[in-house]
């Protein structure tokens, strides 16, 4: 199902695996891949006989963010063009999707990963994964339904320290906050969640559909607004002196 750069697409009877294959990068995102996992996402909901999709990252992480290698360290980041363009799109797609989607959290999620992570409908981690927000520590702000996913699962006071701290958020932390449905051990990770897969696709299509329409419309009446102010404010993020020097010591630190 297409010829990706960024992404690998198997479908299994009814179950789409949609896996970001970046390994040497820890899965970070490109604006490539963001289009990529929303046209892989589209092509699956016009397949009939796809119900089910599984987000997942290949080797040791599901995703380290946004891959700011791809930043010119000379000019100024046009971040707000990278959320209305490339990750916004995605997330809104996630969110109105006909299918039921898992993310499969199978190690390192950080920054944007963890908004693409959220946007799912059951997520579910390994023992050792974690999740993480870096925004603030380089002078930007929490992005890509960041703000919108971990106020309203979390509530506001596990999400402030969390995006403002960065500190990272265990399986099991996540778990207890209402950010994951549940844990398992690393060795049963890919059964268990071929297990859930399995079951979600038995369900009759159209109410999956309903229902997931249903829960939208009383837990994501903000989504919109929430996802054009993280671009906006994010764009004056990015023109800060601060995230310049940012920027700047991350490629300093990537010649050593």
């Amino acid at each position: 199902m297409g010829d990706y750069a960024d992404i690998s697409v198997e479908i299994d009877a009814a179950i789409a695996r949609i896996t970001v294959n970046r390994p040497q990068r820890l899965n970070a995102c490109r604006d490539q891949t963001a289009d990529e996992l929303l046209d892989a996402l589209r092509r699956a909901e016009d397949d009939e006989a796809v119900r089910v999709v599984v987000l997942t990252g290949a080797g040791r992480a599901f995703g380290a963010g946004y891959d700011l290698s791809t930043l010119d360290p000379s000019a100024t980041p046009a971040l707000e063009r990278v959320l209305q363009e490339h990750f916004n799109p995605l997330i809104r797609g996630m969110r109105a999707s006909r299918l039921p989607i898992v993310s499969k959290v199978n190690g390192a999620c950080a920054g944007a990963s963890v908004g693409v992570a959220l946007a799912a409908d059951i997520v579910v981690a390994a023992h050792s994964a974690y999740f993480y927000e870096p925004f603030v520590g380089i002078a930007l702000v929490p992005d890509a339904g960041n703000t919108l996913f971990l106020t309203t699962l979390a509530g506001r006071m596990r999400s402030d320290p969390a995006m403002l701290l960065g500190d990272r958020i265990s399986a099991e932390e996540a778990r207890d906050w209402g950010l994951v449905w549940r844990v398992f051990d690393d060795a049963s990770f890919d059964a268990e969640t071929d297990v859930i897969a399995g079951r979600l696709a038995e369900r009759a299509p159209s109410a999956v559909a309903a229902t997931k329409k249903l829960i939208s419309a009383a837990s994501d009446a903000a989504q919109d607004r929430q996802l054009d102010l993280e671009r906006d404010l994010q764009s004056a993020a990015a023109r800060s002196p601060e995230m310049k020097a940012a920027v700047a010591a991350f490629f300093a630190n990537r010649k050593h």
